[in-house]
């Protein structure tokens, strides 16, 4: 037995397959399994060589196993080291979003790799081969499925560090029989540290998918795998090549192409006229976004994997209800022009009767708070109809009555166009607008219903004050706030509002999100400010809501308000990082001794207090950027959930 690699490699490859329990077969097995190497069941070729389709056994299996059978070509660019690193990356990490390795061969000069195998293919041939094009779901699913796939490499699972794939294009990932996406070929990947976020390399890449500034400095890191996905999703949703010349040459690069159309507002050029009609608008808009900012010339400015991986998901849920709303009224055929209530763009317009219903005429029993800007009461909808539920089952709503001392009929007209721009401020960190009415002398607004209440509630409430609390819903709460306010900052009309805790709501997951940005609209400046009560705590500015974010993230460790100068004082001084000194004992004394933590959580507390003292730096411009904030805790959040699913 001949074998290409060095007999170091060769005993580093015995090592792994017994601690990761892979299969080393003998070449006799693979010429088996591929009828020696039959052309008739290659079902892949590129520079590495080709991939057979074939039944082996071997390892646990006692039965024959359908594989994928990767032999290297010998004049390959992929050799012996890129062969070792495969291995030893799929040895060490195991996810159902990545193609996993069952063996390897390394005898009479052939070097081959034996996955699982993928009856769908690459989305590749889907894109560009097939003839049936993916639908958008599907295409929509693939995005999430890849993207969290990279998610689990860059977070270091299974390695302590991250893994940068450094390959990531459409021929590189593979879909199983039911469409789910999974990463494959990892022999160009490179561990990093988790300390350092750059490594340089010898430059090796595809063109169309490279990061440019890995092109003009050779410096490698989780954001240029970030750059290469952003041009994955503009080719899932535009069907087109990275690098395509049958088209102008100003045209070839998909990646130039796709953001001078996103900054030229053209996003209907961006869709492959296969799906166009399957889309939300709203959807399209914000898959349009996160494509865009991963594609960012600035590697800071790039989404983490694990931010890209939220926001398709949350995209995923707002296409299901696209759907369904189309659905139910392709069922009836279309709409009822005669119901009491109807649907104008994404808002639906409720009569005053049927609110008056839900919410038991309003009945004191019902009112769930007040404020400067009105009453907030439950209310009951039928979930399919939205007409008044009368059993208290259904639809939960929150209905806001606001006090209106110049109502008159002109009015009517005014709301209306102030909500129809309201229907833009979709997202995902923002409570949800059902619809309105403007009748009978009111102004109502119809909202999703947020279980948990209000922030200032859960934290500092004295019935809640007996409530044991997850120190990784604290982080969820900081990160959708986060959110939240990132998405303001890009409107220009809020940009000089405050917000409070009391305009920070929770779902029943603890998903945070900021209510009132519409009463600032439809409320003229001068009748209110945006906040209902008198100040319990530092406003959060949107325009510089950093120093506000920091203040917020300290009242979330430590279970206390801050309120004036003097308790942001002693906050910061109890809190770990003042001044530099940090320590495991000064955590545990500064925590809120309702929140649940264990050993392994407290270097996540300590990082969440570092990033809280720098958000309130004395000096303006020692502070980061809400967005910077946001990435580390986004980071720090996929550390505490790799903890929580490890069993610890």
């Amino acid at each position: 037995m001949v074998s290409v690699l060095a007999i170091s490699d060769e005993g580093k490859l015995e090592s792994l397959a017994t601690e990761y329990a892979f299969h080393r077969f003998s070449l006799e097995e693979i010429q088996l399994a591929t009828q020696n190497f039959d052309e008739d069941l290659v079902v892949g070729k590129g520079g590495f060589g080709k991939v057979y389709k074939g039944h082996i056994i071997g390892g646990r299996d006692t039965t024959p196993r359908l594989v994928a059978i990767k032999r290297l070509g010998s004049h390959s660019g992929q050799g012996a080291a890129e062969f070792m690193t495969e291995i030893e990356m799929l040895s060490k990490v195991r996810h159902c979003n990545l193609v996993s390795l069952i063996g390897y061969c390394s005898e009479n000069n052939e070097m081959i790799l034996v996955y699982e195998y993928m009856p769908n293919g690459t989305i590749e041939h889907h894109l560009h081969k097939a003839d049936a094009p993916l639908s958008w779901m599907h295409r929509l699913k693939i995005s999430i499925g890849s993207a969290r796939g990279l998610d689990y490499l860059h977070t270091g699972v299974g390695t302590r560090e991250g893994i940068i794939h450094r390959d990531v294009k459409s021929s590189n990932i593979l879909l199983d029989e039911n469409l789910e996406a999974k990463i494959a070929d990892l022999g160009l990947s490179k561990i990093i540290d988790q300390q350092f976020s750059v490594v340089s390399t010898r430059l090796k890449f595809t063109f169309g998918y490279v990061d440019p500034e890995y092109l003009n400095t050779g410096h490698l890191t989780k954001k240029s795998d970030v750059y290469s996905f952003g041009v994955v999703l503009f080719e899932l949703l535009s069907g087109r090549r990275a690098v395509d010349k049958r088209f102008r040459e100003e045209e070839w690069n998909l990646a130039n192409w796709a953001k001078k159309c996103v900054k030229e507002r053209r996003l209907d050029q961006v869709v492959d006229s296969n799906i166009i009609a399957q889309i939300s608008p709203k959807c399209l808009k914000e898959f349009v976004q996160i494509a865009d900012r991963c594609l960012n010339s600035s590697r800071k400015k790039r989404p983490t994997m694990a931010a890209v991986v939220v926001a398709l998901q949350q995209l995923m849920e707002l296409q299901e209800q696209f759907n369904s709303s189309a659905q139910a009224s392709s069922s009836t055929g279309g709409p009822d022009t005669q119901s009491s209530t109807r649907m104008e763009h994404s808002f639906r317009i409720f009569s005053y009767r049927d609110i008056k219903r839900a919410t038991r005429n309003f009945g004191s029993h019902m009112l769930l708070g007040h404020g400067i800007h009105g009453e907030v009461f439950r209310g009951w909808l039928n979930k399919k109809t939205y007409s008044p539920s009368m059993s208290d089952s259904g639809l939960i709503i929150a209905v806001k009555r606001l006090f209106t001392y110049k109502f008159n009929p002109h009015m009517v007209k005014e709301i209306q166009q102030k909500m129809k721009s309201l229907e833009e401020f979709n997202n995902p960190n923002v409570v949800k607008i059902l619809g309105y009415c403007a009748e009978e002398d009111s102004i109502l607004i119809i909202y999703e219903f947020m279980h948990q209440g209000t922030l200032i509630d859960y934290l500092f409430s004295d019935e809640r004050r007996t409530e044991r609390h997850l120190f990784i819903s604290r982080v969820k709460i900081a990160i959708g706030v986060a959110r939240g306010l990132v998405f303001l900052q890009t409107q220009p009309e809020l940009a000089d509002c405050s917000l409070q805790m009391h305009n920070i709501l929770l779902d029943e997951e603890f998903n945070a999100k900021i209510s009132d940005f519409d009463v600032a609209m439809l409320v003229p400046s001068s009748d209110a400010p945006l906040y209902l009560q008198p100040n319990s705590s530092y406003d959060l500015k949107v325009k510089n809501g950093v120093f506000g974010f920091g203040v917020l993230l300290m009242e979330l460790l430590t279970g206390n308000p801050v309120a004036s100068e003097s308790d942001l004082t002693a906050t910061r001084h109890c809190l770990p990082g003042e001044h530099g000194f940090v320590s495991l004992p000064s955590i545990y004394g500064a925590l809120d001794c309702r929140i649940r933590l264990n050993f392994l959580q407290t270097k996540p507390a300590v990082q969440l207090a570092l990033l809280a003292q720098k958000c309130v730096a004395d000096k303006y411009y020692l502070r980061p950027t809400l967005e910077s904030v946001l990435e580390e805790l986004e980071e720090i959040y996929v550390v505490m959930l790799n903890i929580e699913n490890s069993g610890n």
